[in-house]
């Protein structure tokens, strides 16, 4: 069975933006969570502990020393969510120095921690790596992921790890799905 998780950007009559989606799973594994601000957390990559800037209610679990976060909302405005992605994730081997290192799906959990707004995430995406598993101090395995963010503006971009440093893409049409169609070179 293919997942195919979709993220639909809502607007209320008042204006409001809400990131609503689907959840296309065999086994709904994500339960409510709220998380405070200034939690401490491990990097199941490399055990660094991080500390969130920002409370946040959303949907995930408790894995590990982290939290996974399949969607969620902070209480600056900031929506953001992981999503399935069949367009091969280029993910960073070698970490530098200096830089945030990530299991790729600790991303969402990260962001909504750190950041208030699509621009302040931009002001600071080239100091996040994503990493492959080759130097991660826990299996970390290889996540095909791609992450929908909107903040209270509005604003609605798509990050992608396909190429590093990272960098959002806009989305004026507010859709991120999952491509499920088989090229003839795949």
């Amino acid at each position: 069975m293919v997942t195919v998780c979709t993220s639909i950007l809502q607007i209320a009559k008042d204006g409001s933006h809400i990131l609503a989606r689907t959840m296309d799973w065999h086994v709904l594994a994500v339960q409510p969570l709220f998380v405070p601000r200034g939690y401490q957390w491990e990097s199941v990559y490399d055990n660094r502990v991080h500390t969130n800037r920002y409370a946040m209610i959303g949907g995930g679990g408790a894995h590990h020393h982290e939290i996974d976060v399949s969607d969620g909302v902070n209480e600056m405005g900031l929506s953001v969510q992981k999503l399935t992605f069949a367009n091969g994730s280029q993910l960073v081997d070698e970490p530098t120095p200096g830089r945030v290192q990530l299991a790729p799906y600790e991303f969402s959990f990260y962001l909504l921690g750190h950041y208030a707004s699509v621009a302040d995430i931009e002001a600071h995406l080239d100091e996040i790596q994503l990493m492959t598993n080759r130097y991660a101090v826990n299996d970390i395995g290889h996540a095909e992921l791609h992450f929908a963010v909107v903040d209270r503006t509005g604003r609605t971009v798509v990050i992608e790890p396909t190429h590093f440093p990272l960098r959002v893409r806009e989305n004026p049409l507010g859709v991120v799905t999952r491509d499920c169609l088989k090229t003839k070179n795949s």
